[in-house]
């Protein structure tokens, strides 16, 4: 048991970079497009996120992460509006898009909260 916590520790606090990247590649590889610089770009700064971390960077990162996903959350919206019914296609684009742009957003927000320093400083007061 020891050994295992020894390599499953670490994999949860990589679990959002890991998770970003593989979400980042899954939406590169499903526009079918080779030259997307989009998904470049956003690969890169994951990707070296996860080599130099950074907390300014993870921070940064994060938070355009979430805007890029509500953004998502509108168009998914938007594409609802357009279903004269709740169909099963309807219902699928609901489930599995909305579930996928949760999870990227709580991963966001994982990332965010891994870099952003909560415990108070000491503050001194010199006349």
């Amino acid at each position: 048991m020891g050994i295992t916590l020894k390599y499953i520790k670490p994999l949860f606090y990589w679990m959002p970079e890991i998770y970003l990247i593989l979400a980042t590649l899954f939406y590169w590889i499903s526009t079918a497009t080779l030259l997307n610089p989009i998904a470049f770009v956003l690969l890169i700064l994951v990707v070296s996120q996860l080599i130099f971390n950074k907390k300014g960077m993870g921070v940064f990162i994060s938070c355009i992460l979430i805007v890029i996903n509500l953004y998502l959350f509108l168009a998914l919206f938007s594409e609802l509006r357009e279903f004269s019914s709740f169909t099963s296609s309807a219902q699928k684009l609901l489930f599995i898009g909305g579930g996928f742009l949760t999870l990227n957003i709580l991963m966001a927000i994982k990332l965010l909260l891994k870099h952003v320093d909560f415990t108070p400083r000491e503050v001194t007061i010199t006349d």
